[in-house]
């Protein structure tokens, strides 16, 4: 048995030198439930409630508006980082591996960046909106704001 330290490590080819394997249509997945996206985004939403709460002890002792407006901002930054690295790195959240959904392109590809970036827009305005962008869900198609403005479609996976 060898020792963690003389262990030989070989070089790994980056992501652009890997071929892109075709999307294989017999395993074709199923749109995910309402009800399964919904208590997705509840669990996200919490992990960004629990953020809120733990750094609200760094404000200071008056009612501050200017850092308010920071912890704020600092939230929304955070936010933005985690919702399109979570869609472009595995295509889900925390939120989406526990309930097993996945947000890919329409054509049920890998999200790119520009999509990303618009879903987490619709998110944020349908947030904004008191959910009223999570409303055209309802409707047969099955698709929020979030997933009309981006392109992108949530799948069991």
């Amino acid at each position: 048995m060898q020792r963690f330290d003389e262990m030989e490590l070989h070089a790994v080819p980056l992501m652009e030198d890997l071929p892109v394997a075709p999307v294989e249509r017999e395993h074709a997945t199923s749109d995910a439930s309402r009800v399964r996206r919904i208590v997705v985004l509840l669990t996200d939403l919490s992990l960004f409630a629990a953020l809120s709460i733990a750094l609200s002890p760094l404000l200071p002792a008056q009612s501050d508006w200017i850092a308010t407006a920071g912890l704020a901002g600092f939230v929304l930054v955070v936010s933005f980082y985690y919702f399109a690295g979570s869609w472009l790195l595995w295509g889900k959240t925390v939120g989406g591996t526990i309930f097993d959904v996945r947000v890919v392109d329409a054509d049920r590809s890998q999200m790119r960046f520009k999509a990303a970036t618009l879903r987490w827009a619709g998110l944020l305005l349908s947030l904004l909106t008191a959910g009223l962008g999570f409303l055209l869900a309802a409707g047969p198609a099955r698709r929020s704001l979030p997933d009309r403005m981006s392109g992108t479609r949530c799948i069991t996976a």
